[in-house]
């Protein structure tokens, strides 16, 4: 598994950067698409993240991702079918403290795509070519500095923010697979 340092400054903490460990998931179709995670109730419109979640506490990264397929994608897999790609840690300095997250990423293999369904917290997988995903890296790196999500009080944070951590991590998958 390769390893990454992203070094970002943010103005607000938000979602997986306040949890020290968190897991995503590539998903790629037989054409070598992406199948990325919608959230239209949450995302800007267009944008769209790996699948995956936080990993709980004495939980191992491999687990989590076990789990978080169960959870998110509604199939059921084992150890066989993560293939580990990155782990990717992100500092994030704010004017009060650094938060340091760790992003373990995998490639699900040996799956079958038909069985996948959107489920919990996200509606539907949206696939993604190669030049459709760095497009939307692009969109990442493109929020307005004031492009700010008012959700509920856990979840206030900067799309600007928020872009500089997904941005890496997506640029990272792409260049790795």
């Amino acid at each position: 598994m390769k390893k990454f340092i992203n070094n970002i400054s943010i103005r607000l903490p938000f979602g997986n950067i306040v949890r020290d460990r968190h897991v995503l998931l590539v998903i790629k179709d037989q054409y070598g698409n992406y199948l990325l995670g919608e959230k239209p109730k949450f995302y800007p419109k267009g944008i769209c993240r790996l699948v995956g979640g936080g990993i709980e506490k004495n939980e191992t990264p491999e687990k989590a991702a076990i789990r978080e397929a169960q959870e998110e994608l509604t199939i059921k897999i084992s150890n066989e079918n993560l293939l580990p790609i990155a782990e990717v840690k992100t500092k994030a300095k704010t004017t009060e403290k650094t938060l340091i997250n760790t992003t373990y990423i995998y490639l699900l293999v040996g799956i079958n795509q038909l069985k996948l369904q959107a489920n919990d917290d996200i509606t539907g997988l949206r696939r993604f070519s190669k030049k459709e995903l760095s497009s939307l890296i692009n969109e990442y790196n493109s929020f307005a500095d004031n492009d700010f999500y008012s959700g509920d009080d856990d979840y206030k944070h900067y799309w600007n923010d928020y872009g500089k951590m997904y941005s890496f991590i997506h640029q990272t998958v792409l260049d790795l697979t």
